[in-house]
């Protein structure tokens, strides 16, 4: 059986499962949040491990795309991560 992955809603956090891994899947959501890339699930999750340090001021206000980002740039997801 293959390998599911995850993805999220970059608006509503709905999630669905697809048995391809990239980073993000472009797709209407269910929820009425539009077209956008969901983003793969354990991508978000290592976002969450930027330390509040290397943080930009306006993280809150982040979408989950731009914190991807952050997180390639401060060397928390790499290129491998990625693919």
């Amino acid at each position: 059986m293959p390998r599911s992955y995850e993805y999220v809603c970059p608006v509503c956090e709905n999630r669905v499962t697809r048995e391809f891994r990239v980073p993000s899947v472009v797709r209407t959501c269910e929820n009425d949040c539009g077209f956008d890339h969901y983003i793969r699930a354990d991508l978000l999750e290592k976002v969450e491990s930027v330390p509040e340090e290397d943080r930009p001021d306006d993280w809150e206000e982040l979408d989950n795309e731009r914190r991807v980002y952050v997180a390639l740039r401060e060397g928390v997801i790499t290129i491998p991560d990625l693919q």
